[in-house]
């Protein structure tokens, strides 16, 4: 589908565009006879677009249609649409709910459309609206009780994937954590936006977190390589911005940093990113040790010295999060602020795990 097929801003999406998608998604009769718009996720995402779109309908509609759905677009800011582009973001999002959404354990948003333009690099995703659901803010970070129901649901994720034979079938296009051109296109942003990082948190970074800084684009691809431990679908950015709590269970969203890698890397991202630091710091090696035997419980094996290395290296490499983050279009208030405590987090537990000595001397 061409970018002329679809619309890629919310302006151009029409009652009629919107009742097909609807129809196609398996709906008997849908007329849709009006639609308010708001804008939703201000400072909770950086890459996209989000606007929840209530729909009002004609009477010989099905009763099934939804009262909103969800349309994530493209950022319409040019640098975020160069890192975008950079690093596949929008296509790979695509890709998974066409290809792999309805094979995860992992709660996802029902998905009505899924279009993307290459050449353009337009798409839009029109989804289920979770609204209802338990939001929790990553300001505030994770209660313990909700990261252990996370740590499940993201290890019966992994599980589902594990050292999976799709990976050079219908999954070929994702791509691993080391190809070509992602450690280098890391690398690179990261050179760019750590100047201007350090002067714009210049109280919040220590003198060890600037030699991190300084050390860490000459050894992006080796970070990145864990072609050792086994490799399965990970999220990329499971943070609780992106999760949806339901009593005991979650849905997850924002797909467009997935890549095949190890199972650490979601885990160290998660717990270094959306738990405080004092509950990290208090809860670590248990939500550890329950990734392990959750998987344990459904036939394999993460050896525990494997995870931990995988783990701290991940947590090392996290650091590119806030910094290529604050390159981007920051358009609000909240969103320096994520950008802030994701690097306050992050760097703490670096310096807590020692994580720099996976840096040359």
């Amino acid at each position: 589908m061409t970018s002329k097929d679809f619309p890629s801003t919310i302006e151009d999406v029409s009652t009629d565009w919107l009742a097909g998608v609807l129809q196609d998604s398996g709906l008997d009769e849908v007329e849709i006879t009006d639609m308010q718009v708001e804008v939703i996720g201000e400072g909770v995402g950086v890459m996209g677009l989000l606007y929840r779109v209530k729909l009002s309908y004609s009477d010989s509609s099905s009763e099934d249609a939804p009262d909103s759905v969800v349309i994530k677009v493209p950022s319409p800011h040019e640098q975020t649409r160069h890192i975008a582009r950079a690093f596949m973001f929008y296509g790979k999002e695509i890709g998974f709910y066409r290809d792999a959404a309805k094979d995860t354990p992992l709660g996802t948003p029902k998905c009505y459309a899924a279009h993307h333009d290459p050449e353009s690099d337009d798409f839009v995703l029109v989804l289920e609206d979770l609204d209802g659901t338990e939001v929790i803010s990553q300001l505030d970070g994770c209660p313990i009780d909700k990261a252990e129901i996370a740590i499940d649901a993201l290890a019966r994720h992994h599980a589902a994937f594990w050292e999976s034979e799709r990976f050079t079938g219908d999954l070929a296009w994702l791509p691993y954590g080391w190809d070509v051109p992602f450690p280098q296109a890391i690398a690179q942003g990261f050179s760019e936006a750590w100047p201007s990082f350090t002067q714009m948190f210049s109280d919040g970074v220590s003198e060890r977190i600037k030699n991190v800084g300084e050390k860490f684009p000459t050894v992006t691809s080796e970070m990145m390589e864990l072609a050792d431990s086994p490799i399965t679908l990970a999220h990329g950015d499971f943070r609780l911005d992106n999760i949806f709590f339901q009593n005991d269970d979650l849905k997850v969203i924002d797909w467009q940093i997935c890549i095949k890698t190890v199972g650490g890397y979601d885990v160290g991202y998660f717990l270094s990113q959306s738990l405080t630091i004092e509950d990290r710091r208090n809860h670590e090696s248990k939500l550890l040790d329950r990734y392990r035997e959750t998987l344990g419980k459904l036939g394999l094996d993460y050896p525990q010295e494997r995870l931990m290395e995988d783990y701290r290296r991940s947590v090392l490499f996290c650091l590119a999060y806030p910094v290529q983050a604050s390159a981007a279009a920051l358009v609000n208030e909240r969103a320096v602020q994520l950008v802030t405590e994701m690097f306050v987090r992050v760097s703490t537990a670096i310096e807590d795990l020692d994580a720099d000595e996976f840096l040359p001397e």
